[in-house]
């Protein structure tokens, strides 16, 4: 009779008039930078899925975007918890003085993608679950309930048995919640709303529980890369403030020797933080899959000396047929395309000069990238290829 319930909560605890999450990676220019985006409802599959994109980036995705309405609780357990384990990051959508989720990146030169569809702009319900599994956690809207059935075949149990399956789902729930450090009281919350409404945790409960650096985490760094006094971070935010207190201030002369040796420190600390961030990610990605990452491993290295076909070739034509983003520096035109979990990044430029106005833009020349730290076995495995 357990297995029999179990199935049940499996089944129906996801929504089943909704479209499958979108996960999808986003790999910026030449892969200096990676992150995952999940889209939509969760779904079962999507687990599955989100293992495979991880794999093939060889540890190089450190964050995770989440824009989702809900979905399969059980599904985003098993994604939350692959994300403690493998040290990743998770962002959501801020959430506006009025309450509602916004999704604009705080800054143009941001990395934060938006969502493809605005109506994802949220993270509800067993986004929350896949949230709190972060080891870093951004944003802060967050419209939580209990986890429930879809209406369906619970609603055919009888009331002792559906009694006993609601009662395994709400304790699988409260365990997972522990297990990742969700305080009782927010535990109560979240098990006291009803499947069909919503309580937005308020800003001051998610900057105290689910913002940024889980607490052992910012302790054990700051215990390593510390390199501030108390009197030196004390000055330093007065000289924040001097600077902010408007737009002409400026630290006085006789003070600047003494900011730029407290911004050198500071930066000595982020390159610190940075570095044990990355290693320990790394470490644990190799000990999840039990392989070491590499950036070479399923790296198709025949794509660089394909790069040279693209000469000559018109830039409107390959603008229809691929998948290329057009700009111009100067009177120069670039098509570029960035680099994939197994490809290099590709720019095309064309030579305005070399012909007269009218004419077709063609290829004119071709640059082909990848990481800027290549490893020593990447290097050479792709001269023996162009030597080949």
């Amino acid at each position: 009779m357990k297995a029999n319930i179990l199935v049940l909560i499996i089944l129906f605890g996801f929504s089943i008039n909704g479209v499958a999450a979108s996960i999808r990676s986003i790999i910026h220019d030449c892969g200096s930078y990676r992150s995952l985006t999940i889209e939509g409802n969760i779904e079962q599959g999507d687990f599955k899925e989100f293992i495979k994109i991880i794999k093939a980036n060889q540890g190089k995705i450190s964050g995770i975007n989440i824009f989702s309405p809900g979905g399969d609780f059980y599904e985003a357990m098993k994604i939350g918890r692959a994300m403690r384990v493998l040290e990743l990051s998770s962002m959501v959508p801020m959430r506006k003085a009025s309450g509602t989720p916004s999704c604009t990146p705080f800054s143009k030169y941001a990395l934060q993608p938006e969502p493809n569809s605005p109506k994802n702009c949220t993270c509800a319900s067993a986004c929350f679950f896949i949230h709190i599994g972060a080891v870093y956690r951004g944003g802060t809207f967050l419209s939580v309930h209990r986890p429930y059935f879809e209406k369906g075949k619970f609603g055919e149990l009888s009331k002792i048995k559906a009694e006993k399956a609601f009662e395994n789902l709400q304790n699988d729930a409260r365990d997972y919640m522990l297990e990742m450090g969700v305080p009782k009281h927010v535990q109560e919350d979240v098990m006291g709303t009803p499947s069909d409404q919503a309580l937005i945790l308020d800003e001051k409960t998610v900057k105290t529980y689910f913002w940024l650096k889980l607490p052992f985490r910012h302790e054990w760094i700051k215990n390593k890369c510390s390199r501030l006094s108390a009197k030196e971070i004390a000055r330093l935010k007065s000289y924040g403030r001097m600077l902010m207190s408007s737009p002409k201030a400026r630290i006085p002369a006789d003070k600047r020797t003494d900011f730029s040796y407290l911004i050198k420190k500071e930066k000595e600390e982020d390159k610190c933080s940075i570095l044990i961030t990355d290693q320990s990610r790394i470490k644990a990605y190799e000990k999840y899959f039990q392989i070491k990452a590499t950036d070479y491993a399923n790296h198709k290295f025949i794509k660089w000396s394909l790069a040279s076909n693209y000469l000559g070739k018109s830039f409107n034509d390959l603008l229809n047929e691929e998948k290329f983003t057009e700009r111009k520096v100067s009177k120069v035109s670039i098509l570029e395309r960035s680099a994939t979990a197994t490809a290099p990044c590709l720019k095309l430029y064309d030579n305005p000069g070399a012909w007269g106005l009218g004419k077709r833009r063609e290829v004119d020349s071709v640059i082909v990238g990848s990481d800027s730290n290549p490893s020593k076995e990447f290097i050479s495995k792709l001269i023996k290829l162009l030597e080949d």
